[in-house]
């Protein structure tokens, strides 16, 4: 049988593989996140285009409301009505 790596101190004693601390994500949390992604992404194809440009502008390509006006050639009022 392996030996698993543990710290320990007088009164703690913690497995390093099984502690959330250390670990980058377990298998629910993992397809917690593809579900909500995917239910994001149906969302979005789901908005007129006008409205899933201005979305995707700002949420996935980070750019300002000023930016995405001047892109897309609306106003700023419009682009900030089409995220509503």
């Amino acid at each position: 049988m392996e030996q698993m790596n543990t710290i320990s101190t007088d009164n703690y004693e913690s497995d390093l593989f099984n502690s959330k601390k250390y670990a980058k994500g377990n298998i629910e949390d993992d397809l917690i996140k593809r579900e909500m992604h995917h239910a994001v992404r149906n969302m979005v194809s789901r908005l007129p285009d006008d409205q899933k440009e201005v979305v995707i502008l700002r949420h996935y390509s980070g750019f300002s409301f000023k930016e995405i006006a001047k892109i897309t050639n609306i106003s700023i009022n419009t682009a900030l009505g089409r995220m509503r």
